[in-house]
């Protein structure tokens, strides 16, 4: 398996279809179930990153994304600049948010958390001053 090029979008919510676009492209190959997991794993980092991150001030507001297709797994990551941020530290967090009432929940915290549920496996490093998600997708069987 190659490494496939990273492609730059703005950090702006106007990205989010072109971005999407590139991986519903990029993984023309895969089942249509794991390209929509990919898609919304995405949608949902790249809103966190629009939403709550901070880009470095002497850096533009990107962030980064290639999907790496090698026989039945496909692998998406993801990168910004923003402030250090290991997603992977919130899980048991988000998983004690689901334990309140839903009535009684504040909204919001649980995006993180889907992206976990969505992906097979889910790895986080700190790269150059990027933080750097890769998920990798692979067809579930569906009863």
């Amino acid at each position: 398996m190659t490494a496939a090029p990273l492609y730059r979008f703005d950090a702006q919510m106007e990205s989010l279809e072109p971005a999407t676009a590139y991986v519903k492209a990029a993984s023309v190959s895969t089942g249509p179930m794991v390209a929509l997991r990919a898609e919304t794993a995405l949608e949902e980092l790249l809103t966190n990153s629009v939403v709550h991150g901070s880009a470095a001030p002497d850096e533009p507001a990107s962030v980064w994304v290639s999907v790496t297709v090698a026989g039945q797994v496909m692998t998406l990551r993801f990168e910004d600049a923003c402030a250090e941020f290991n997603p992977l530290l919130e899980i048991d967090a988000a998983l004690e948010r689901t334990r309140v009432p839903v009535e009684q929940r504040r909204p919001g915290g649980l995006g993180l958390l889907m992206v976990y549920r969505l992906a097979d496996g889910v790895r986080y490093t700190r790269e150059n001053g990027h933080n750097c998600i890769e998920l990798s997708f692979t067809e579930r069987r569906v009863e």
